[in-house]
């Protein structure tokens, strides 16, 4: 290899160490999948968590859906127990890649899915 390749590959090996070791300690916020249980009431235009049904105030024009239905319908979370239910805070940028892959634990089992 030429001193000048070594010097390219050196430098893209650092760049990635440096996005993986950076990815374990900056923090986002991971939302459910999109299939992921939900009620919805079409009445009050809101969703609650199956968990968090018994406490919810809704009306009894209620639909059992997915998350991602209830977000395109523009629907917001009935109480701060569902909103709780569908984020998932302070995960490291490569643990939610892992997520996204399929190759981490996420907090939504798959009862949770339809």
């Amino acid at each position: 290899m030429k001193r000048k390749d070594k010097k390219i590959v050196i430098t893209l090996l650092s760049v990635v160490a440096i996005l993986i070791i950076g990815g374990m300690f900056v923090p986002i916020s991971v939302s459910a999948p999109s299939d992921t249980r939900t009620i919805i009431d079409h009445t009050t235009q809101t969703y609650a968590a199956p968990s968090c049904f018994d406490e919810a105030e809704m009306t009894n024009f209620l639909q059992e859906t997915t998350f991602g239905h209830a977000k395109s319908l523009d629907y917001d979370a009935e109480s701060s127990c569902s909103t709780d239910f569908y984020t998932q805070s302070d995960v490291p940028i490569f643990f939610a890649m892992l997520q996204l892959f399929g190759l981490g634990e996420q907090q939504w089992s798959e009862e949770d899915r339809l």
